[in-house]
């Protein structure tokens, strides 16, 4: 079977066609490898003003605040430094606070309200506390705050690190010349002590020395012990004076 020749006209249109296919790969071409038109230039040198202008405003900020010196770096890297300098500021700036000094109270000088400043220390401790000291002359040892009445071994060692016998000169009586009823109203005076020491005295005896106590018979190591601090073996000395030094 023979194949039908084309006409003219047919031969016509496919060339055409051709031509147009050829027409529209010329064109495709052209649009891919053609420059970027001046919408597109405009578009960018507009983005690269604005960035310029952002940079230049950044660089003046961050001038002022003295860290021009550093390196150029990203937005966030320069903000996080500055963060970190106003931070390490608010510690280099203020004096560090002063501690506070911890509270001794001397024991022989303290009056009512110093005393109540002591934990554990009220109104009426601290009356005791200073009555006691007045009869004994002063204290010696911050344990004789144990013969106060109902202070405890407990409230001792908790205020004990605040205390202090920081005056030593203590009321001394004088044995060859204080009366009997001042002399039994010392804490730790007995009685019976303080009765034949007088009888003694009255009959011309005179004592010199601790020793001369420990002859009579009512008198105890104990109870010597504990006064000696408050005696003055002085023959002219007053009834009571105060002394300058203390006997162990």
């Amino acid at each position: 079977m023979r194949n039908k020749k084309k006409t003219p006209i047919q031969r016509q249109s496919l060339g055409i066609i051709c031509i147009l296919i050829v027409l529209a790969a010329l064109a495709g071409v052209k649009l891919f490898s053609s420059p970027p038109s001046a919408t597109q230039g405009k578009t960018a040198s507009a983005d690269t003003l604005s960035w310029a202008i952002l940079e230049k405003k950044e660089d003046s900020v961050y001038r002022s605040r003295r860290i021009s010196s550093r390196p150029p770096a990203t937005w966030g890297e320069r903000k996080k430094s500055v963060k970190t300098e106003n931070f390490h500021s608010l510690y280099t700036t203020h004096e560090p606070t002063p501690t506070r000094k911890a509270l001794v109270v001397d024991l022989n000088t303290a009056d009512t309200t110093t005393l109540m400043l002591l934990h554990g220390i009220g109104p009426a401790f601290a009356r005791r506390i200073v009555r006691y000291r007045d009869r004994l002359g002063g204290f010696t040892s911050a344990d004789q705050l144990l013969e106060v009445y109902g202070f405890t071994p407990q409230l001792l060692g908790h205020i004990a690190p605040h205390l202090r016998i920081g005056d030593t000169s203590l009321v001394r009586m004088a044995v060859n010349s204080v009366g009997l009823k001042q002399f039994i109203r010392h804490p730790y005076v007995d009685y019976y002590f303080a009765r034949d020491l007088v009888n003694l005295r009255a009959n011309g005896v005179t004592f010199d020395s601790p020793d001369d106590l420990r002859a009579i018979p009512s008198c105890s190591d104990t109870m010597l012990r504990r006064l000696l601090p408050y005696l003055d073996f002085s023959p002219a000395a007053n009834p009571l004076s105060p002394g300058h030094d203390t006997l162990q």
